[in-house]
């Protein structure tokens, strides 16, 4: 298919894959293949995996870092975009506080940067911090 050959060649071979196993990619572990599955991380990217999904009229599923989804063992038609957009930024305003994290950044390794920085809220995503490095969790 033509838009195959577009998104290769626009993210690379190695960011499309077809009949990628959805288990691979969920929290969960389930789900079948997805007939393409992209990678994007940055947003010049994401714009151009929607420009191909618009104008070939191909579905188009939005997946971060695959958290609490559960995909069917018949898959996912069209295109899948694991956007993987690594970002964590603190601003204080007054007396609030605002986090942006990007859609791909890990639950365990955020959750541990909140209870550095003692900021509370996000502690029931603290339980799979062993699993990363110190350096990942500054």
């Amino acid at each position: 298919m033509e838009y195959i050959e577009l998104l290769k060649e626009k993210l690379g071979a190695d960011n499309v894959l077809l009949n990628e196993d959805m288990s691979k990619h969920t929290s969960f572990k389930t789900g079948g293949p997805a007939d393409v599955f992209v990678k994007a991380d940055n947003i010049k990217k994401i714009k151009y995996i929607l420009e191909i999904s618009k104008k070939y009229n191909v579905p188009l599923f939005i997946l971060g870092n695959g958290s609490n989804v559960l995909v069917l063992d018949k898959g996912i038609r069209g295109i899948v975009c694991k956007i993987s957009i690594d970002k964590f930024e603190v601003q204080e305003k007054e007396n609030d506080v605002f986090v942006t994290v990007g859609s791909g950044s890990k639950n365990a390794i955020i959750s541990q940067k909140l209870l550095n920085l003692e900021i509370t809220g996000f502690e029931f995503a603290s339980r799979n911090t062993r699993k990363y490095s110190v350096e990942q969790l500054k």
